[in-house]
């Protein structure tokens, strides 16, 4: 593993986020993505093979300093989501009088949310769902704390501010898909970008992208680099947003 910038040298994988765990940082929303070199986020449907084993590796740190993982309801349709971290980093959210794990949190759509794996065995204090006025909250009242939008979809303003005063979530980290990543930064909510460009090339121009969903008339917002990492020609990028 290397560090490009701010500094050139050589480092070991557990030193790239390890910050994140006991930085003090009030309220903030990350968003990890991993893409391919073209810009895909999806292999066969499924963002997982995209990123190398050191990816895992450092999504993982990321979650650490996370009080809350979201995901969307597609993401746990396709993939197989295990929003935990290993044992090593629950003690040092202990040590950082952090709960062991991190919240999950999944954002449904029109259909409602299809738990699976680990989520499926979730319980009202670990796992949070946000659901469209018109979705059906019964069937998740035993494994989720459920809240259901007054009209039409959960507004990520609306998201971020219950999770804060209900569940004391200051930082959120976004998982995916492409609509949440669309739906967060267009509201300027989020202010960390945790990029993994994996050496791979889709040319799939049906697979998806980084961003999807409605268009955005908003002038474009500047970033600015923090990190760079480079480990076997994979590249671990963070950038810090300005609030809008």
């Amino acid at each position: 593993m290397r560090q490009l910038f701010p500094a050139l040298r050589v480092c070991d994988t557990t030193d790239v986020y390890a910050d994140l765990v006991f930085d003090s940082a009030d309220r903030e929303v990350w968003m990890n993505v991993v893409t391919t070199l073209d810009g895909r986020t999806a292999i066969d449907n499924k963002s997982h093979g995209i990123g190398s084993a050191t990816d895992h590796v450092l999504m993982r740190q990321i979650r650490a300093g996370a009080d809350a993982v979201l995901f969307g309801a597609g993401t746990i349709r396709q993939e197989c989501v295990s929003p935990g971290v290993p044992a090593v980093l629950r003690a040092a959210r202990i040590a950082a009088n952090r709960r062991p794990q991190p919240l999950s949190v999944v954002l449904g759509g029109r259909d409602g949310v299809d738990l699976r794996g680990r989520l499926a065995r979730s319980s009202p204090d670990d796992l949070v769902v946000f659901l469209p006025h018109e979705a059906d909250p019964a069937p998740l009242n035993d494994h989720a704390t459920v809240y259901r939008a007054e009209s039409g979809r959960p507004d990520p303003v609306d998201v971020v501010h219950i999770l804060h005063e209900r569940h004391k979530v200051r930082r959120l980290l976004i998982e995916g898909g492409p609509s949440i990543y669309t739906a967060f930064l267009q509201c300027g909510l989020v202010d960390q970008i945790f990029w993994t460009v994996a050496p791979k090339v889709s040319a799939d121009a049906s697979a998806a992208d980084m961003l999807a969903g409605t268009a955005y008339g908003g002038p474009p917002s500047g970033a600015l680099l923090q990190t760079i990492f480079e480990h076997e020609g994979e590249l671990y990028l963070r950038y810090r947003l300005p609030k809008r």
